[in-house]
């Protein structure tokens, strides 16, 4: 019964705690949208005819409003270096779902939040003691606040990696382009268009770029700061050398790839020599002890049944 009580009285404290922040959030666009409407001939949303209401969604009405409302007093309170730092993690995981800083920010805290009431919730019927339900519970709303961190770290990783598998193909493609008489800008955007991936994206990027004004250099140092590549900045840079001293661009492209192609061969090489120390640690905790089980269990019985 006291296990019950509790549930009901968290319940009632997280009702009201979630209800009055939405009354505060919410006030003064209220109060603003009242004085508006007699003065703009829109009566008062009172008199809506029940059509109109059904007109929108719930997730109109609600949920749309009440996250515009927490993301505006979220960006209010972030530092602007904080904000900057996230928008370029999130820029470099290839922004998941357009998530900007203020989004990112917003779901660990609703994770969290979320996580904390319903594990609160669930950990009151499975353990008798308060500190272990607490414990507990923070421990889970704190693997959720995290868990966005963790994801975008993996993405991040998995497009870098996917940048430097399709470098040395990429830049083939535009050598050869360069070479049948294309300008640079054109090669770039005809293997863009016929190659699919972050690689492609980054350089229609930073081609539109371009287009809206900005100048080849100051375009090409931008997507070399993008992207957290050494073999990709690298190339970027001898791109922008070349543009500024006037080297040719098939010889410098030609000279690129083949150095990819020999890092890539000798971290295939360093992986392949690293295979057999990773073995060991299978080896040794599965494998081995289960070969001593099976060829000295008979002989350890045998021993034991002749002295016994």
């Amino acid at each position: 019964m006291s296990k019950f009580l509790f549930l009901i009285g968290s319940f009632g404290f997280f009702t009201l705690i979630i209800a009055g922040l939405l009354h505060y959030l919410l006030r003064s666009r209220l109060r603003v949208e009242r004085r508006l409407l007699p003065l703009i001939g829109v009566e008062e949303p009172a008199d809506l005819t029940p059509v109109q209401t059904e007109e929108k969604s719930l997730r109109e009405r609600v949920i749309q409003p009440i996250w515009f409302a927490l993301r505006r007093t979220l960006s209010d309170q972030m530092p602007s270096k904080a904000t900057m730092a996230l928008e370029k993690r999130l820029q470099e995981a290839g922004s998941p779902f357009q998530w900007t800083a203020v989004d990112y920010r917003l779901i660990q805290f609703i994770l969290f939040g979320v996580l904390l009431v319903g594990s609160l919730a669930f950990f009151t019927y499975t353990n008798d003691s308060m500190g272990k339900v607490m414990i507990y519970s923070f421990l889970t709303a704190a693997l959720g606040f995290f868990y966005p961190f963790l994801y975008i770290v993996d993405k991040r990783k998995q497009r870098i990696l996917a940048i430097e598998k399709s470098l040395s193909d990429f830049f083939d493609m535009v050598g050869v382009s360069l070479e049948a008489g294309m300008g640079l800008d054109g090669a770039l955007y005809k293997v863009s268009k016929r190659m699919e991936g972050p690689l492609s994206k980054e350089i229609l990027q930073a081609l539109d770029e371009m287009k809206l004004g900005k100048s080849r250099r100051d375009a090409f140092t931008s997507l070399r700061d993008r992207v957290p590549s050494e073999p990709f900045q690298s190339v970027m840079s001898a791109l922008i050398q070349a543009d500024q001293f006037g080297i040719g661009m098939t010889k410098v492209l030609r000279a690129q790839t083949r150095r990819l192609r020999e890092q890539r061969r000798q971290a295939a090489r360093e992986k392949a020599m690293k295979a057999p120390i990773k073995m060991m640690i299978p080896m040794v905790l599965l494998i081995f002890p289960t070969l001593f089980i099976v060829i000295l269990g008979p002989i350890i019985v045998q021993v034991i049944t002749q002295l016994f």
